[in-house]
This record gives structure tokens, sequence and C-alpha cells, in this order.
């Protein structure tokens, strides 16, 4: 409900505060409330009910005869029409009921989406902490068995992973031209998703804080173990575990944070029908066919060290390394985009 209220101080935002307007409002959101009440009797979810409930009552031009206030208003010309299709940009157009549905796979799918982002992350961690393990005679196996061992959890948690990402698609399939950009967005639609977001920022503030405690956290364990290795008769094996505690760190990190990300990604999706679709898609393509010969090229060198060198106990670094690198590229393309479109 708290996401109606918000939309209604939206609706009325634009216009003076004067008592008129003010008895208005309060019984519009009466309608709201009942409104929203009886679809919650009726079995549906908060966002059937707050969707539906912005459908029926969020043009302010609609209900103004009935709330006596249509001389009060001035009215605005539309941004779409009703209709399916706008002719002004050959895309169609997003209605609410859509973005709804949208909103509603963003949020099925999101603890999925997330579990398999921290399978990736720890995936690697069997591979860099058995084969240093068993080299220290910490783990009564052999180090090929321990290499062995850790390259099958490996490839089990990245199969998980990616499993997990298909069923994804599929749900949000229905909506792809939505997080594509290939769309014009409908009347109140983006008024709508913006407040969703900000009805869901206080949980998704909070996570980001935890998250971001966690990742300035991480470094540590591999900075201590490190300076511990020195002079010890584990000291190939207690870096490894300190690699291993900062994957777990990272990991847990995200496992917080991605799952409150679905409303700005929500908004963010939608922000893009108003025109800024092709530039995204350029962004996204340019990083896709960087990511698609990159990550393998990154393998295909950590294995070529790893048994050409035999440097298991130290080729784990490339992935560290590897993903910063990936990092730094991808937000420089994003930045020379943005760069680009604000001069244009």
């Amino acid at each position: 409900m708290n996401v109606v209220i918000a939309y209604l101080d939206t609706m009325f935002s634009a216009y003076p505060q004067s008592p008129r307007m003010l008895e208005a409002k309060a019984e519009l959101q009466g309608m709201m409330e009942d409104a929203y009440t009886g679809l919650i009797a009726e079995g549906r979810s908060e966002n059937e009910a707050v969707g539906q409930v912005i459908r029926d009552f969020g043009n302010l031009e609609e209900v103004a005869p009935v709330l006596g206030i249509a001389s009060d208003i001035t009215r605005e010309p539309a941004a779409a029409t009703s209709g399916s299709f706008d002719a002004s940009t050959e895309r169609p157009v997003v209605q609410l009921d859509q973005a709804q549905g949208y909103a509603d796979a963003l949020q099925r799918i999101r603890f999925r989406f997330t579990t398999a982002v921290v399978l990736f992350v720890l995936s690697p961690a069997a591979l860099i902490g058995l084969p240093a393990a068993a080299g220290s005679g910490s783990l009564p196996i052999g180090g090929h068995v321990g290499l062995l061992i850790g390259l099958v959890v490996l490839f089990i948690m990245v199969a998980i992973g990616v499993t997990l990402l298909v069923s994804t698609s599929r749900e949000t399939a229905p909506y792809k031209r939505i997080s594509d950009g290939q769309f014009s967005v409908g009347p109140g639609v983006t008024r709508w998703a913006e407040t969703l977001a900000e009805a869901n920022d206080r949980s998704r503030i909070r996570a980001l804080q935890f998250a971001i405690g966690l990742w300035i956290l991480a470094p540590i364990p591999l900075i201590a173990f490190a300076l511990l290795s020195e002079n010890s008769p584990q000291g190939d094996f207690l870096p490894g575990v300190g690699v291993v505690l900062v994957l777990v760190l990272v990991a847990a990190g995200l496992g917080i944070f991605l799952p409150h990300t679905w409303s700005r990604t929500l908004v963010d999706d939608l922000g893009r029908g108003a025109g800024a679709g092709a530039a995204d898609d350029d962004e996204r393509g340019i990083v896709g066919v960087i990511a698609a010969f990159y990550w393998p090229l990154l393998t295909a060198i950590f294995l070529a060290w790893s048994f050409i060198g035999s440097a298991w106990h130290i080729s784990w670094i490339v992935w560290p390394v590897g993903a910063v690198l990936f990092g730094a590229i991808a937000g420089g393309i994003s930045a020379l985009e943005s760069y680009r479109r604000a001069r244009r």
C-alpha cells in the first residue's frame, strides 16, 4: 500500500495544494485503499493489487470529474495513447499490466539469479583450496587427486549456475523486448516503476551497506594468511585458504545485495524505452563480444600455466586479476557511452 500512497503523492505533486485538491486527494486515497484491500481479499498478490489500483485510479484526468476537480487541473498532452503501438518511434508500447508482469517475473527469479552468481563466484574455491591443502599435507590425498576433485566441483557448480540462469531466462522470455529496450513506455508506467523502486530503496540500501562492508573486509583474510605463511611449514597452504575466504566474503555480499536489486532493474529497463535503448544495446553488445572470448582465453591461460608450469599454488591469481581487469574494461565502455550520450 505504501507504493500506492507514494504514487498518489506523485500524481498530485504537480498541482497547487489547495484545500479542494487536498480533499480530493484524501478522497482518492480512500478509494484506492478500498480497492487495494478488496483485491488482496480476493487472493491477488501485493504487486498485482498495486498494479490494478494504479490502472483503475492512476490517471488523474480520468478520475477528476468524479472528484470534482476537473476545472482545477490542466490537461497535459498524453505521452502515449491507449493503443499498443507508438507511431512516432515505431516501437510497441509497454502498458502498465505488461510492466507489472515483468516486475513479478523479476521478483520470482531474483533468488535463482543470486544463487547462480554466488555459485559462479565460489566455483574456483575447491580448485584453489584442495590442491594447496593436499600439497601441504593437511589432507590425506595427493595433489593430483585434489586437483581432480576441485575441477569436478568447479564444473558442477558452474553447470548448476548455468541451469538456474536458463530457468530465469524462461521466466523473462515473454518480456524480452523490455529487457532489450525495444519498446516505448505507456502512460504512467515509468512513474509507477519509480514509485515501486523508491518503496524498496530502504531495504536495498541496507543490503548494499552490509554487502559493501563484507567486500571491504574481503582482502583481510588473504593479507593475514599471506603474512602468517612467512617461515611457516604451511606456507603454500595458508594463502590458498585466504583466497577461498575472499571468495566466500565476496559471494556472501552478493547473496545479500542482489535479491534487493530487482526494483531498480525494473526502473533501468523501463527507462531504456524512453530512447536510450539503442545506445545501451550497443554498450552491452560490445561487452558481450569481449566476454565471449575473454573468459575462455583466461581459462586457457590458467590451465596452461598450471599444467605446463606446475604452478597450481600461484596460478589462481589469474582469476582475481582477470576479474578486476574485465570490470575495468566494462566500466570504461560504460563511462565512454555515458560521455557520448551526454555530448549529444
